[in-house]
């Protein structure tokens, strides 16, 4: 399941011309795109986390730092 999201992922991003290059960093720690998704996913998609500002708890499920004061952003 992962990896065909992976897959998909990587593929939509390449069709819609801004492919993934490298993986993204919030700080200094990779994030786990498959597990960035199924949090939001658990929270009720992007955007009711976006709307309902729910992003620190979504960096939160990820192991993020719990002093981090920009981690909504």
């Amino acid at each position: 399941e992962e990896e065909a999201f992976l897959v998909s992922l990587y593929k939509f991003m390449k069709d819609r011309h801004t492919p993934i290059e490298r993986i993204p960093h919030l700080g200094f720690k990779q994030i786990n795109l498959w597990k960035i998704y199924k949090a939001v996913e658990k929270l009720g998609a992007y955007e009711l986390v976006t709307g309902r500002r729910l992003w620190k708890n979504v960096y939160d499920e990820l192991g993020g730092s719990p002093g981090s004061t920009s981690a909504a952003t």
